[in-house]
């Protein structure tokens, strides 16, 4: 056996090791099934589960039908174990919403809507979190903003509370609390599923992160769908 053969069946043992220590449940499991099963609790997992199939069925020709008249039948390709290798870097070390920690420019409900105005202009972002009695009720948007302007004749942005802005919405809390220890896939899978949930076809205009997950909690930072998106899986 080469060493690329070689080198790649060490990960994907690894990868299968991992998977049964906390999966199997003392009991054997094709790594297919292992794969899915490890895919609905763990975000990572289902990143990368249709390339984890593709990689057992290379594993199975290169251990079951090494050659073919003396000849090696398959050789993985220094691109599949450069991919192997960041997966299984993944599974062992996944990303952290941590990486999005930044300032989170917020408002309170009894703020003019002139405050948020400024923020969205000086600090070109799309998503104010909405702060009332020291809890996180909404986040404010560019969409609540032009659906209050079409409804009224005049407006005056200094005079206007958000409260009244977000109370003329036709879509709001649409969006959700996440822990910073939380990883990236896992909030990535929040982010898909949000698109099923009430409004149906429209994503969580943001996730925000508090260290312990709750609407009571520090902002620590805030993800939109452009930061998430490439780590959704298909």
């Amino acid at each position: 056996m080469t060493q690329k053969a070689e080198k790649f069946l060490d990960i994907f043992n690894k990868i299968e090791k991992h998977l049964k220590a906390k999966y199997n449940n003392g009991y054997y499991i094709p790594f297919g099934d292992l794969v899915r099963k490890a895919a609905s609790k763990e975000g990572v997992v289902k990143k990368y589960r249709e390339e984890l199939f593709v990689y057992s069925d290379l594993r199975n020709v290169m251990v079951h039908n090494v050659r073919v008249n003396g000849k090696i039948i398959a050789e993985p390709l220094d691109d599949v174990i450069r991919n192997i290798e960041q997966i299984w870097e993944h599974i062992q070390h996944p990303e952290k919403v941590s990486k999005f920690k930044k300032q989170v420019f917020y408002c309170f409900s009894d703020d003019k809507l002139q405050k948020a105005l400024q923020f969205i202009h000086e600090h070109k972002i799309s998503q104010i979190p909405v702060i009332e009695k020291g809890v996180i009720i909404d986040v404010l948007n560019s969409n609540h903003i032009a659906d209050w302007l079409a409804s009224k004749d005049s407006v005056i942005p200094s005079e206007t509370t958000i409260a009244e802005v977000l109370g003329n919405a036709s879509r709001s809390k649409n969006f959700e609390i996440i822990s910073g220890s939380m990883s990236v896939f896992d909030a990535a899978e929040i982010y898909k599923n949000s698109y099923l949930k009430p409004p149906v076809n429209w994503y969580y205009d943001a996730l925000i992160i508090t260290p312990n997950g709750k609407h009571d909690g520090q902002m620590v930072g805030i993800i939109v769908l452009k930061d998430i998106a490439p780590y959704i899986s298909n």
